[in-house]
């Protein structure tokens, strides 16, 4: 049954658009706006149909108003009201300007809002509601985390894949949002505090831990998980081809040039078995690169994990890889795999997530 009952609302700050020399605006029903760091309220209308929020030297200008501030707080009537062109947001937007000028926006909402416009990124809406379940909680510990970390930064996550993906009220699926229902307020905790719930698409047999990619060192993210349940992912083995001349620029854009390249090869292992780093050979000198940065260059979507072997045929790299992702934390196809075999979402959590607990 879904948790009911209510609850103090706890907000999160999306970053959801950036680099913008103008804003279109859309509310349907009643509004204001407020200006900030004052708060002041300088417009209340009934409508506000398409309009561009510009830049000025000194603030910002709506339409034929302009007013001088350090941002600017849209706030509508009612819930799913505001659009920023054609994404339906629930809670209030705040625009800023960045350094050189240009425009971001914020969306500060409840949490249990924000996590119905990730899920249904995240995983299939179809997928079995244990899955969803699983994904749920895990996305609601890393909000939760990310806010904790960001109290002095203008937003807490991003609304790409370098946080978790977020498309606003447009994306939202009847599913999705039941599964953030039935585990409302839930998230993972360690030694009494939350932690940074990592998860990823396909570890194609062990989890990766998080030691080996960023400066974090706890249980429930350490990897060395076993995990056969995501055979059934389509992206458990891939095939990737880079012509040698890509790869070229981007190390001369580096700084790093090696001239042509004669050789790519693994020069060590991290403790999950995926490649640590490279050493690339060229007609000039040679470099050593870690993977995680290397697959950053080539991409993210062609090249899906570090976990590869690779040959250089003529002028192309290919890789033979396997999984996707950076393999911590929670395996996404893994966990559809688990619950199509009947396990409980909270089992789910406890196998990629060993030594902690769901707290309320």
């Amino acid at each position: 049954m879904p948790v009911t009952g209510k609850s103090k609302p706890f907000f999160v700050r999306v970053l959801v658009s950036e680099n913008r020399t103008f804003i279109q605006l859309t509310v349907k029903k009643k509004y204001l706006i407020r200006l900030l760091p004052s708060a002041k309220i300088v417009r209340v209308g009934d409508q506000l149909t398409g309009e561009r929020l510009s830049p000025t030297a000194n603030g910002f200008r709506l339409g034929r108003e302009e007013w001088v501030a350090s941002g600017i707080t849209i706030e509508p009537g009612e819930d799913r009201d505001l659009y920023l062109e054609d994404t339906r947001f629930r809670g209030n937007l705040t625009i800023f300007k960045q350094p050189n000028g240009l425009l971001y926006a914020v969306n500060r909402l409840d949490i249990e809002d924000y996590l119905y416009g990730v899920l249904h990124h995240e995983v299939a809406h179809w997928w079995p509601m244990e899955a969803l379940k699983a994904q749920a909680v895990a996305a609601r510990t890393y909000a939760i985390y990310q806010s904790q970390v960001s109290k002095a930064a203008p937003y807490d996550l991003k609304s790409g894949t370098s946080s978790q993906m977020y498309g606003g009220s447009t994306v939202e699926r009847y599913r999705t949002k039941k599964a953030v229902d039935y585990t409302k307020g839930q998230a993972l905790t360690y030694q009494g505090k939350v932690f940074p719930a990592y998860f990823h698409a396909t570890c194609a047999g062990m989890t990766a831990g998080a030691q080996e990619l960023w400066n974090v060192n706890l249980q429930p993210i350490s990897g060395g998980v076993k995990c056969s349940y995501c055979r059934i992912s389509p992206h458990f083995y891939w095939q990737a081809r880079v012509p040698l001349s890509a790869i070229e620029m981007r190390l001369n854009k580096s700084g790093r040039s090696v001239g042509q390249i004669l050789k790519i090869e693994p020069v060590s292992k991290t403790p999950s078995g995926r490649v640590g780093s490279l050493k690339i050979t060229g007609t000039s000198q040679e470099a050593v690169i870690a993977a995680k940065d290397f697959r950053v260059w080539v991409g993210g979507d062609l090249m899906k994990s570090t976990n590869f072997t690779v040959e250089i045929k003529e002028d192309l790299a290919e890789f033979q890889g396997r999984g996707w992702g950076h393999g911590v934390g929670l395996c996404q196809w893994g966990t559809l795999g688990q619950a199509l075999g009947g396990k409980a979402y909270k089992d789910i959590l406890k196998l990629y997530y060993p030594g902690s607990f769901i707290s309320q």
